[in-house]
């Protein structure tokens, strides 16, 4: 009986002690970066230097472009300044911040964490986090062991500061989200990412083992010394690369007649060899790189999206290399031959205005405009009309100075205005190729006078294939919705002129039905067409009770089927038909040969 007690006791103890111990505390879990991850230094209202800074990792600020005192920055990594690389970035950044922040705290900061030594966990402030002297992060001999620090307005370091890591804790899982901005005291030895919602400042001498990565507002460098944090063992990224030829046209090579390259980052492997249908895998190292090609002549060329741009650790992605073979013009038959259509230009620009709101009141605003070639032949004559603002200027992408807006170049312009009312304005841009003209739009509201962040929304669209022969044939549209803002967007629809229907594909990867800042909603549309068609796509979405709007349009050419010779008589008009005429002559020819043919018996 006691024994049968004695087993009750325990087990009503046990249950206690579960009950008293209440719920596990949630771990913390790695922040993903993106893109962001290649950065050591990104901005949202520009970089400010000064001194001997030293930066291992990239740099770029958006859309703000301002970059000053660089001469004296030794940079190991590329600029990216405004471009689209550094635009994908901020827009990874966005969702790694709110990452951070809405993770369970699972311990409260109540002082200066000068003194303290924290374990792998989710560690909340309200207010300020400040650090004077050193806190030691202990990973546990767990190299995996994560640390986010959110401070709920600024984060501050004194002078010599020093963030100790112990017992495998790396500097790449240490992550301080910071609800305003980040100050860091002279000659801090600071180590992890910062991400913070407003400015980031160096007071000078600071060395940072991880990144500065403010979301809205500057970062000043001043002799600091910052390199980007990579975690040991981190997994390689991973490319496959696949090369498809198409031998539609009398053409014979096969894939493997192309060497494919890849350049770009650090340890790819293999980095050049034979194309192949099923595809070969690359493995490299996270960051910036691109894939080209050589081979045999007489042979159109098209890359998916994956065929450059930035890759992070543990990534996959794909490139396709598509590859058509072009008719050739047959000299036979009386001087005919077969007529290629020529491949019509395709442009997209995107527009954003820095600030999206001016609550107070009148104030300046800036546009930045990105000018981007998806289609697959170089364009001239590039114009760029803005109908409230003036003049663009053009800060950066023509890297060769050929004038020419070249396949996979981006182009960026700024402009800026005074404005006193809520506004919505319209950039025009236009190009030209092969004697065809390409013309984008892009749209924007700014608000003033009212804390509300209007919405924005992107559309592309590409036709495959862009040229046809005179008998058409079957043209698929990709069509693709992005958010170039800030807020989400509810009530997202999409709509082609001419053709339907337009079948939603992928995108919504939370499933909420609303378009994300960091989603790309994929559509697809077929139409058979047996002429040149231009046809235009319209996105709407909606948000804070405005609805945002955006249009694409692109033109396939359809090669003319071979004219018939003028006989003077227009097609649907009364008059002699071809089989008249050709009867008549006959009846001509007989009458003349029989005459003919008399006259020489009469002699006889």
């Amino acid at each position: 009986m006691k024994k049968n007690q004695s087993k009750v006791l325990a087990i009503a103890l046990a249950i206690a002690g579960l009950v008293c111990a209440g719920p596990a505390a949630l771990a913390a879990t790695a922040v993903n970066l993106g893109t962001a991850d290649n950065f050591a230094v990104l901005a949202g209202s520009g970089i400010t230097n000064t001194g001997a800074t030293t930066v291992v990792g990239d740099i770029g600020t958006y859309p703000t472009l301002s970059e000053t005192g660089f001469g004296s920055i030794s940079l190991t990594g590329t600029n990216h300044a405004g471009d689209t690389i550094t635009q994908g970035a901020k827009t990874d950044l966005t969702a790694a911040y709110v990452d951070a922040a809405g993770q369970t705290a699972t311990s409260t900061i109540s002082a200066d964490l000068g003194g303290q030594t924290l374990t792998p966990g989710i560690y909340n402030s309200g207010s300020s986090v400040g650090l004077t002297g050193t806190v030691t992060l202990d990973g546990g001999g767990d190299p995996n062991a994560v640390f986010i620090i959110q401070a709920g307005s600024t984060l501050t370091t004194a002078s010599a500061s020093h963030v100790n890591l112990i017992n495998s804790a790396q500097a790449c899982n240490v992550f301080w989200q910071v609800g305003s901005s980040a100050t860091l005291g002279t000659t801090s030895d600071f180590k992890g990412n910062v991400l913070a919602f407003g400015s980031i400042t160096d007071n000078g001498g600071s060395t940072v083992a991880g990144r500065l990565l403010a979301r809205n507002a500057a970062v000043t460098l001043n002799n600091t010394n910052v390199a980007k944090s990579v975690c040991a063992g981190a997994s390689p990224a991973t490319l496959n690369v696949i090369k498809h030829v198409i031998n539609n046209n009398s053409g014979a090579a096969a894939a493997a007649a192309f060497t494919i390259n890849v350049a770009g980052t650090t340890n790819i492997s293999p980095s050049s060899f034979a194309g192949s249908e099923t595809g070969v895998a690359v493995s490299l190292d996270a960051g910036s790189y691109s894939v080209t090609e050589t081979g045999p002549a007489g042979y159109s060329e098209s890359d998916s999206s994956g065929c450059s741009g930035t890759i992070t650790a543990g990534q996959i992605k794909t490139c396709t290399i598509t590859n058509d073979d072009i008719p050739t013009t047959s000299s036979g038959g009386g001087g005919g031959g077969t007529y290629v259509p020529p491949v019509p230009p395709l442009i997209d620009v995107v527009k954003v205005p820095n600030p999206l709101n001016l609550p107070d009141g009148p104030g300046m605003v800036t546009y930045i405009y990105t000018l981007r070639n998806i289609g697959t032949v170089p364009v001239s004559n590039i114009t760029m009309i803005d109908d409230s603002c003036s003049p663009l200027t053009r800060v950066s992408g023509d890297t060769n100075g050929d004038s020419k807006l070249d396949v996979n170049e981006t182009w960026i312009y700024d402009c800026s205005v005074a404005l006193a009312i809520t506004h919505t304005n319209t950039v025009t841009a236009t190009g030209q190729a092969n004697g065809l003209t390409a013309t984008d739009t892009a749209s924007a509201t700014v608000v003033v006078g009212a804390q509300i962040e209007p919405p924005l929304i992107h559309v592309t669209k590409i036709p495959s294939p862009l040229a046809l022969f005179n008998q058409g044939g079957l043209i698929t549209y990709d069509e693709k919705i992005t958010n170039p803002g800030t807020v989400a967007l509810s009530n997202v629809t999409l709509a082609d002129d001419k053709c339907s229907p337009v079948m939603f594909i992928s995108g919504d990867m939370n499933g909420d039905s609303k378009l994300d800042a960091n989603e790309t909603w994929t559509y697809l549309c077929q139409a058979r067409i047996d002429s040149t068609t231009t046809n235009t796509a319209v996105a709407t979405g909606e948000a804070n009770g405005m609805v945002a709007r955006d249009s694409a349009t692109a033109t396939v050419v359809v090669a003319a089927a071979p004219r018939l010779p003028n006989t003077g008589i227009k097609p649907g008009k009364k008059g002699v038909s071809w089989y008249a005429v050709i009867l008549a002559g006959i009846s001509i020819l007989s009458i003349t040969l029989l005459i003919s043919d008399r006259k020489r018996k009469r002699e006889i």
